[in-house]
């Protein structure tokens, strides 16, 4: 997430208090109730829409390490993240302001179609469910491209529309950030050095049918959601997770100790010794599961995990290999599977 985001995530970390619904009302600048405002839970199916009155009440149980959205179209969106157990909201939006964005013709030998492209498949993914997945208002997101430094950068003012009818979800995704380096030598598609995206999602379930809960099953077991779950749980072995070090299979309770905290599970990783002060890596291992084989990189030596598995320092812990092949198109909620 960007730098905004991710201040205000670990504000909600440090000063939110467990709550078990959360109950408010959306006006506008003149104190009028705003109807269908979207409320929830940024990354899950935790959501609601406000009455005709602009009111709303959202029931989720224990504490999250989400960000509470409050957006609709027209108005700038609110992030909530401080709020007191049952506690009613007294929600403001202002609406938002029109630019006219100018739109400079470049001679750059990347027209939208290729850039669309670039966009899709870093964004999307190359996955079965990734190439089946369906953006509906593609002509929202614009581009900019810088030829000197072969970066190309996708905006859109107003949240993507998804469809993933493989995995049975529709998306809203209020797209934060796209940053995708090229190598320099061409700007086809394939040739990505490599590439960032943020955002801000809603999930809705679309279908319930036997076959697509297949599919979800199949996308979680051995995703990132799985992993740190794992992780809380110490239940490597029971989820069939194995833990490598410099090629070595290690015990991972001696890397990784977990401590029961109020609301969330304290995760303190073991750091590389000696490590120049000018690294910002302070560990990495390798994961093996099932043949799947992935690396995890850590610049923070502690994060937190909530009930649905959601770790508080994302923007501090990376993936490579088979766990960084998993995008928007094989994306679950994060309350998937929580009761």
């Amino acid at each position: 997430m960007m730098t905004f985001l991710r201040v205000i995530l670990v504000l909600f970390l440090v000063q939110n208090t467990v709550a078990q619904s959360i109950s408010g009302k959306v006006v506008d600048e003149k104190s009028k109730p705003i109807e269908a405002v979207n409320v929830y839970f940024d990354g899950t199916t935790i959501g609601t829409l406000t009455d005709k009155n602009g009111n709303f009440t959202l029931n989720f149980g224990a504490k999250l390490n989400s960000i509470l959205v409050v957006n609709c179209l027209g108005y700038n969106p609110e992030y909530i993240t401080n709020f007191k157990p049952n506690e009613f909201l007294n929600i403001k939006l202002n609406m938002s302001v029109n630019v006219l964005r100018e739109v400079v013709v470049q001679r750059d030998g990347f027209p939208r179609a290729q850039k669309m492209e670039v966009f899709k498949k870093q964004f999307l993914g190359t996955t079965k469910h990734g190439k089946s997945t369906v953006i509906e208002n593609e002509e929202d997101i614009y581009f900019a491209y810088d030829a000197k430094t072969k970066v190309l950068e996708a905006f859109a003012d107003n949240p993507l529309r998804i469809i993933n009818n493989s995995l049975g979800y529709k998306i809203n995704y209020q797209l934060v950030k796209f940053d995708c380096k090229l190598y320099p030598w061409t700007t086809m598609p394939k040739a990505v050095r490599n590439c960032y995206y943020a955002g801000l999602t809603r999930f809705e379930s679309i279908s319930n049918l036997a076959k697509i809960k297949k599919k979800r099953n199949a996308v979680y077991d051995g995703s990132r959601l799985h992993f740190f779950r794992s992780v809380a749980a110490n239940n490597w072995k029971n989820d069939g997770f194995r833990l490598f070090r410099k090629s070595w299979e290690v015990n991972p309770a001696a890397f990784f100790a977990v401590k029961d905290t109020l609301d969330f599970k304290k995760i303190t990783v073991t750091t590389n010794k000696y490590q120049p002060a000018i690294v910002k890596i302070l560990a990495e291992f390798d994961l093996l599961r099932k043949g799947d084989q992935s690396k995890i990189i850590f610049e923070t030596d502690t994060f937190f995990v909530d009930k649905l598995g959601n770790n508080s320092h994302s923007d501090k812990i990376y993936f490579s290999g088979s766990m960084s092949e998993q995008k928007v198109g094989d994306m679950l909620p994060m309350d998937y599977g929580i009761n």
